[in-house]
């Protein structure tokens, strides 16, 4: 499988370029040579390397040459300088410039394949870096948001309470009186509207606490369809089917509430989605994963208009919404959980041409407790 990694390497000596070549191929490397500084320039303006290799002595300039404007177009691409053997200056000199490392003509392959494979290892532990560091700054977002939210939901909680009382109270003096009866019902669903929209921001930005317990998926499933049947949200329901691969473990350790507070948002979002003859399908399988355990899969199938291509990721965006009615929370929110899990929330399209939901979560063994 190869590696995503980029390569760009400067040489004019054609042996030499090619044995470079040869030497990076073996690693599947993306790579991309030229001779010269100016196609080199022309590169790197319009592409982006993971490193650049360059030989210091070019037909039309030098890799000091070069240096400078590989650091302004690519200022985090680390840049090896080939030198020859006997050129110690010329060494020093690429590294105050700013080369990360040399290589000394005739390269070593060994030494080549090392060099590049620390920048690998070094690329990937930059981006694991980038990345805890995003996810800090976010729990420090959704903590800050939450402490605002939990004060201020508070604090309108008795408002909410006093004006349904004052409400309920006016209700019965408008008994003979159906026009403003109607006009009061709608103030009162309209603060129930406002408590939710409150209720949901503050549950979005709380820290989820996981209860992991015993849990039958194609149980937890089919229960959490039964109670959207039971509350009659629509008129009709799609046709519904569970399909569950029999390598599935049986039973998982999850937390049972926060998986089915998935399910029932994927299931809900299905049946809004779906078009007449309405379809839902739900299968559950085992995938393997490379040096990591297993995972089972939750795939949520409906036979919908389905989601563009371009906004993939937008709907897992906090208040991202298609609907008229909705906080846009829902599937941020189902996001959150399953990355609690260690797991992963992503979209594809279904075979019907609909959305298809997919939720990915480790299997683990035992009891377990943990708070993200």
């Amino acid at each position: 499988m190869p590696k995503n990694f980029s390569i760009l390497i400067v040489e004019d000596d054609e042996d030499a370029r090619s044995n470079m070549e040869d030497v990076l191929a073996l690693d599947e490397y993306q790579i991309e040579s030229v001779s010269h500084c100016l196609p080199a320039i022309n590169a790197i303006e319009v592409r982006t390397f993971d490193t650049v290799i360059v030989d210091w002595r070019l037909p039309d300039g030098s890799g000091g040459d070069l240096i400078p404007v590989i650091k302004r177009e690519l200022p985090n691409t680390p840049v090896i300088v080939v030198t020859g053997l006997r050129e110690f200056d010329t060494a020093v000199t690429a590294l105050r410039e700013g080369a990360y490392d040399f290589l000394t003509k005739p390269i070593n392959p060994d030494a080549l394949r090392g060099l590049i494979g620390r920048l690998v290892e070094r690329k990937k532990h930059l981006a694991e870096i980038e990345s805890a560091q995003l996810k800090l700054v976010a729990n420090e977002r959704l903590a800050a948001i939450g402490q605002m939210v939990a004060g201020l939901a508070h604090e309108s909680r008795n408002a909410f309470q006093r004006s349904h009382a004052c409400l309920a109270e006016l209700t019965l003096d408008l008994q003979e009186m159906p026009e403003s009866l109607q006009l009061v019902r709608k103030v009162q669903k309209a603060l129930d509207d406002l408590n939710f929209l409150l209720e949901e921001v503050r549950e979005y930005s709380a820290p989820i606490n996981l209860e992991r317990r015993e849990c039958n998926l194609e149980s937890l499933v089919k229960e959490t369809w039964q109670e959207i049947i039971e509350a009659k949200q629509v008129n009709t329901f799609p046709k519904f089917l569970v399909e569950v691969s029999g390598d599935v473990p049986n039973p998982v350790f999850v937390d049972r509430d926060r998986l089915g507070q998935v399910i029932r948002n994927l299931l809900e979002n299905a049946i809004f989605a779906c078009r007449e003859p309405g379809l839902i399908q739900v299968d559950i399988c085992l995938v393997a994963q490379p040096q990591t355990s297993p995972c089972f899969v939750i795939g949520v199938s409906d036979n919908g208009e389905g989601v563009p291509l371009e906004s993939r990721t937008d709907v897992f965006a906090p208040f991202f919404t298609t609907k008229t009615k909705g906080t846009g929370l829902g599937l941020a929110i189902c996001q959150r959980i399953a990355e609690s899990h260690h797991g992963s929330l992503r979209v594809a399209e279904s075979e019907s041409g609909g959305a298809r939901f997919l939720l990915s979560i480790p299997v683990r063994e035992g009891r377990r407790k943990k708070s993200l």
